[in-house]
């Protein structure tokens, strides 16, 4: 089998993963009437949705098609610059202003005691810090990508 094809086999396994994980996300979310989502599903959402399916499965997708520190530096920025985006819009959409409380629980795995919030006062020194953090680790991919050619 060439090395190709067992990229190809990795990556279609992992989108696979990653939609199946999005059906435990739509049931958990949606609430249907004609089945009952199971506990377990609707007790560990959070870490299904925002560890599994919103940081693990997309960075093995990345990292599976091009494993090189580049491909994880470039992930690292974009999850900085699309957390911004995603909390931004978010707030614009539930509060009407991009800067609000939207983000009294920004991240939380309840089960194993992780809750962080940020308070509207931090609001914008969080977003301007992932600004900086996804800038400057793009400067470094930057670099990294200029040095190698």
């Amino acid at each position: 089998m060439s090395p190709e094809l067992k990229i190809y086999i990795k990556l279609i396994i992992v989108l696979i993963l990653f939609w199946f994980t999005g059906s435990f996300i739509d049931s958990a979310l949606w609430f249907h009437t004609s089945y009952q989502t199971p506990v377990w599903v609707v007790s560990h959402l959070d870490i299904i949705w925002l560890a599994l399916s919103q940081f693990i499965w997309p960075l093995l997708i990345v990292l599976i098609l091009k494993p090189k520190f580049n491909t994880l530096l470039a992930f690292m920025s974009a999850a900085c610059f699309g957390s911004l985006a995603w909390d931004l819009t978010y707030s614009l959409l539930t509060r009407g202003t991009l800067i609000s409380d939207s983000m009294k629980r920004w991240f939380s795995l309840d089960d194993f005691g992780l809750v962080i919030g940020i308070p509207q006062e931090f609001a914008w020194t969080f977003h301007l810090s992932r600004l900086v953090i996804g800038g400057l680790l793009f400067f470094w991919l930057y670099r990294r990508s200029s040095e190698s050619n």
